[in-house]
């Protein structure tokens, strides 16, 4: 089966797939969506993504919208256990990373980004607040350990990864987080990681 990703570049959710389908060697086809020019909401795209979401991810028949979701489908498909443990405390570890991804990630810094860099009318001083109180608590939890919900790399650290590394693009510096800069340099020495194209430049 052929692998399609509907992507745009500056889409860290985006992102969260091209890192993991790179990580995990597989070839796919890339189409990108400029939403910028509202491409998203086509009447030919809102047929594979109804809310007009991207990335989407087409393997075969089976088509996923939700960047989370789509990282699980991979690793159950293509990645083994190691990217997402069978076992259940393992996989509720991973799942606890995967929904701090679309809470208090994108609350915080995936906010504060898209108002800095796309002037989304949306509170920033709000978005500033739940990046320090995430990063407070990824501080302590990676004082301890290398990844973050495993001894080993797992989706969890692909879901996290992107917007953390760009969240001074949201004007959030990472100066005071030593444990989550030495994290984001791991994600970054795994085989096959590709990085996420800067907005500045």
């Amino acid at each position: 089966m052929a692998i399609t990703l509907y992507d745009y570049p500056y889409s860290g959710h985006a992102h969260r797939l091209r890192l993991f389908l790179s990580l995990l060697g597989l070839d796919y086809e890339r189409v990108p969506i400029d939403m910028r020019n509202g491409k998203h909401k086509t009447t030919e795209y809102l047929k594979l993504s109804p809310l007009g979401q991207v990335p989407t991810l087409v393997d075969g028949d089976f088509v996923v919208t939700d960047s989370c979701a789509a990282l699980v489908y991979l690793a159950k498909t293509y990645g083994g256990a190691n990217w997402l443990p069978d076992d259940a405390k393992g996989a509720a570890r991973v799942q606890r990373w995967l929904s701090t991804a679309s809470g208090e990630l994108y609350r915080g810094p995936v906010v504060a980004r898209a108002v800095k860099q796309f002037g989304r009318d949306w509170d920033y001083d709000s978005a500033v607040a739940w990046s320090k109180r995430l990063f407070d608590w990824m501080q302590a939890e990676l004082d301890d350990r290398q990844w973050l919900a495993a001894d080993h790399a797992t989706i969890a650290d692909v879901a996290m990864y992107t917007y953390i590394r760009v969240a001074d693009e949201g004007d959030i510096d990472l100066a005071p987080y030593p444990a989550i800069q030495r994290w984001l340099g791991d994600v970054e020495s795994l085989d096959g990681f590709e990085p996420m194209p800067r907005i500045s430049g």
